[in-house]
């Protein structure tokens, strides 16, 4: 049936959002607990207690409890499948649209002549580098600061890149991939890991090791900074005014660094209770900086008064329709990548 290439389009945006949504509210959550727990005044229930947390919610009270363990327990739950199946939502998505349907979705002729097979390659080949190269950047530097001092410089790098490269939606969704391929990849290389290890040091009654802990921890840090930027990026399909950009890479850029800093002042703000407005000001700052950016009109068309524009006539105005959108939007498209027309602008019932 021609509907199902459609259908799995539907089926694969509908579970990449949905497994997103469990996946970053589960992370906003923890992130929220870790940095609002405090040193306990009251009887503690567990062993080796780092902080305590009360809290209410949909007709509820909770008491929750921050601790290393030094015994098993009967029932342990973890947080990783939404991750996993973000990631496969997501390399699904990025298979049937950008990769099978690059000449429509991922090559703009306008921006850089390249054939499909190159242009599949280059992005896939980002796709396998992001992560190995920011793995190798945390374990040599430890210093926070400096990991997102470079993760900046790369972000910057291959924004602009494949904004010369692929047409402006297309760059951003492989910016975002990129950034979120890192986020899942940590999850499934580093955190699940240690989490394993730690369960097991407890089940077999040795002394837990927190270095794992710390492990999982780091990257998972890394992770509640880089979502926003991430979501920006993979919504930015419907952001023509930033994709369509002639600086369309210096809008992500500053958006992501929108994101990061916002993220940032909310993280402090639980953790230290109080709020830094020079955090707010640097992040509407650069907000603000990429609404000047879109204003800036780089078109370097010729300021024709519209009283000596020669008027077309039908005839030329549907040829240029049949030579440039039929192929994509006709009942039967002509382009090979589709089978139903994308975009129908007649009604079928007439």
């Amino acid at each position: 049936m021609p509907e199902l290439l459609d259908w799995l389009g539907i089926l694969l945006r509908w579970g990449h959002v949905m497994a997103g949504i469990a996946w970053i509210g589960t992370s906003f959550y923890f992130n929220w607990f870790d940095l609002s727990v405090r040193p306990s005044r009251d009887s503690l229930l567990k062993e080796n207690v780092r902080g305590t947390l009360h809290e209410v919610h949909g007709g509820s009270f909770y008491y929750h409890e921050q601790y290393w363990p030094d015994r098993d327990v009967s029932r342990m739950l973890a947080h990783s499948g939404p991750a996993q199946l973000t990631l496969l939502t997501g390399l699904g998505l990025m298979s049937v649209f950008y990769w099978y349907g690059a000449d429509v979705y991922l090559i703009d002729p306008r921006v850089a002549i390249l054939s499909k097979a190159h242009a599949i390659a280059l992005s896939v080949g980002a796709l396998l580098l992001a992560w190995p190269l920011y793995d190798k950047l945390c374990r040599s530097v430890q210093d926070d600061r400096v990991v997102f001092a470079w993760m900046t410089v790369a972000t910057a790098a291959a924004a602009w890149l494949f904004s010369h490269l692929f047409g402006g939606r297309a760059a951003f969704i492989q910016v975002g991939a990129m950034l979120g391929s890192i986020m899942v990849l940590s999850v499934h290389f580093v955190i699940i890991p240690n989490h394993i290890a730690m369960l097991r040091q407890i089940r077999a009654g040795k002394k837990l090791d927190t270095k794992h802990g710390e492990r999982a921890k780091r990257v998972s840090q890394h992770n509640n900074y880089f979502t926003l930027p991430v979501i920006f990026a993979m919504l930015s399909i419907h952001f023509p005014l930033a994709t369509g950009h002639p600086l369309n890479w210096v809008i992500l850029l500053l958006m992501m660094g929108f994101g990061v800093t916002l993220r940032h002042w909310r993280n402090m703000v639980l953790k230290k209770e109080r709020s830094d407005r020079r955090l707010l000001a640097c992040a509407f700052a650069m907000l603000a900086a990429a609404v000047g950016v879109s204003e800036i009109d780089l078109s370097t068309a010729a300021d024709t008064p519209m009283a000596t524009t020669a008027v077309q006539s039908d005839a030329r105005i549907m040829a240029v329709v049949h030579a440039r959108c039929t192929a994509c939007h006709s009942e039967h498209p002509t382009n090979s990548t589709f089978t139903t027309a994308q975009i129908q602008f007649w009604d079928r019932s007439a």
